[in-house]
């Protein structure tokens, strides 16, 4: 009998795999869910949050980053940062996602359902 040091997991069967959640902000929205969060079909420039799934069933939480690293505000009166907005167009990547957990995930979500700058503050905090 072969013994192995390590053990995979037990993977999900497919009939129960969970398909990956994209969130935008109210007004840009495909569809809502059953908790009103407003929704994407799939990745597109509108997406600030996302559920991935794993195999295992797991979910990974992401939210996305303006330019300068800090949460992206999608309803920011004056836009994103108008530093280096040549550099941020042709050589960074404005499209990068930082993985939080769960709590964190639920005050960003309810920022991009309501539109209310103070869950975005308690993100902010959160994160620190």
């Amino acid at each position: 009998m072969d013994e192995f040091i390590f053990t995979a997991k037990p993977s999900v069967p497919e009939d129960q795999l969970k398909s990956n959640e994209f969130y935008t902000v109210t007004g840009s929205h495909d569809s809502l869910d059953v908790s009103g969060n407003p929704r994407l079909s799939s990745e597109t420039k509108d997406l600030c949050a996302k559920k991935l799934y794993r195999d295992d069933g797991s979910a990974r939480f992401y939210v996305r980053l303006a330019n300068n690293g800090s949460i992206y505000n999608p309803v920011s009166v004056y836009g994103e940062e108008k530093v280096n907005k040549f550099l941020d167009r042709v050589v960074r990547d404005g499209f990068k996602f930082k993985e939080v957990n769960g709590k964190v995930f639920g005050m960003y979500l309810n920022f991009l359902k309501t539109k209310n700058i103070a869950w975005l503050h308690n993100v902010e905090r959160e994160m620190i």
